[in-house]
C-alpha cells in the first residue's frame, strides 16, 4: 500500500473485496457487509480517487471482525 493515500484498486485488494462489489458500493454510496465505506479525499473519477491509508486500514479491520463473527455463527 502507498504511504498516505490508497487508490480504489489497492483499497479493494487490501480489504479482500471483489473489485466489482467495491465499485458498486462506491457508486451507491453504500457499505460492504454492513460497514460504511470511508469517505474518499475527493470525488475524482474512480481511476484517480484516493482514500487515506489510515481509513482503509480501520475499515479493513472492522470488515475482518464482521466476517469473523459470521464464520463463527455458521
Amino acid at each position: 500500500m502507498g504511504r498516505l493515500h490508497v487508490t480504489a484498486l489497492v483499497f479493494a485488494r487490501y480489504a479482500g473485496i471483489k473489485e466489482s462489489d467495491f465499485i458498486r458500493a462506491i457508486c451507491n454510496r453504500g457499505a460492504i457487509e454492513g460497514i460504511a465505506l470511508p469517505e474518499a479525499l475527493d470525488h475524482s473519477p474512480l481511476s484517480s480517487r484516493v482514500w487515506l491509508r489510515e481509513d482503509v486500514v480501520l475499515f479493513t479491520h472492522r470488515l475482518q471482525r464482521v466476517r469473523g463473527k459470521k464464520s463463527v455463527r455458521h
